[in-house]
């Protein structure tokens, strides 16, 4: 997930004024999630069961997508992220 989010979501924060996760700061998240599942070859419902998850735990930990944006890399290794199955 790693390879596919953190740059998406960098690009995203950069030309964006938004704060919050609007649904284009989701949507580039989710995508991002989903596209690294399926180059691991994962299940799509797995993988959207697992994306929606990660969505729902950044966004709760994270509640203003800038601050999320501050601690991207933080948010990649995070134990409550990544138990998301």
């Amino acid at each position: 997930m790693r390879k596919l989010v953190f740059p998406a979501l960098m690009l995203f924060a950069f030309s964006s004024c938004e704060n919050t996760w609007d649904t284009e700061a989701r949507d580039l998240f989710h995508q991002g999630c989903m596209e690294s599942a399926r180059e691991s070859n994962m299940d799509e419902n797995a993988a959207k069961s697992m994306c929606d998850c990660r969505l729902e735990k950044a966004m709760k930990k994270y509640p203003n997508f800038a601050n999320a944006m501050e601690h991207a890399g933080d948010m990649m290794n995070d134990p409550e992220l990544k138990a998301c199955k």
